[in-house]
């Protein structure tokens, strides 16, 4: 099967929505059958420990056609009022039972990596239903509108078993926002501003957790290319 190529039309509600809170929920944005494609393409590279792995739309044309999907670069470029590039993937299989399950990210930003105030951007598909008992984001609304705060520096790439990644936001500034759990199912896409800060939860479950994670920047601004992600500006429109 194909990745569809139609777009969607962002709301004038949805957009404020995404301005206000700093991330906008999209429900059945990509089919239950894309998903499915989309995950099984994926595990053809996964290890045994079904560890995180980085930028397979550099080697699989599916992934690179999810990128370049017209129904989220419509939507960012509408959120961004600017055309935006890609700049890396990544999927999350977070295995049930495997050393990955329990790993749960600390509250960070995700622009604390490429550096790039005001022009990083986020979207995660879930490929599988996501609650909080196998492993769902939480999100801090309203914490993007002072861009990037202070961190303690984490290892965030395939890190030790045990280990919880992210570039933690020190707790007195989380405490100045109420933290919401997002459970999303299968097809669904959270657009996330960069400045966002966010965390999720362990997979206690018996059911994995795979999300494909895709960022992009508005086209020409400057960035941190990073040692493991090997960020690199892509043209979503040729």
């Amino acid at each position: 099967m194909k990745i569809s190529q139609h777009i969607y039309d962002l709301s004038t509600e949805e957009l404020q929505v995404y301005k206000d809170k700093g991330y906008l929920v999209i429900d059945g944005l990509f089919s239950p059958e894309e998903c499915d494609l989309i995950n099984q393409t994926c595990r053809k590279y996964a290890d045994e420990k079904f560890s995180a792995i980085m930028n397979l739309d550099r080697e699989e044309e599916v992934l690179r056609r999810v990128m370049k999907a017209p129904r989220i670069v419509s939507v960012l470029e509408t959120m961004q009022g600017a055309e935006v590039v890609g700049l890396m993937s990544q999927v999350l299989f977070k295995e049930a039972e495997t050393q990955y399950a329990p790993q749960a990210w600390n509250p960070h930003q995700d622009n604390a990596y490429p550096q790039s105030e005001g022009h990083y951007l986020t979207i995660n598909l879930a490929l599988a239903d996501m609650d909080k008992e196998n492993g769902c984001l939480y999100m801090f609304p309203e914490s993007h509108k002072e861009g990037l705060y202070p961190c303690e520096e984490t290892v965030s790439y395939r890190e030790a078993a045990g280990a919880n990644p992210g570039n933690t936001v020190a707790a007195h500034i989380l405490q100045r926002f109420k933290a919401v759990d997002l459970p999303i199912k299968k097809g669904g896409m959270l657009f996330m501003n960069g400045d966002l800060i966010h965390g999720s939860y362990p997979n206690v479950s018996k059911r994995s957790r795979p999300l494909y994670s895709i960022s992009y920047i508005t086209k020409g601004a400057e960035f941190i290319p990073g040692k493991n992600a090997n960020r690199t500006a892509i043209e979503l429109h040729t």
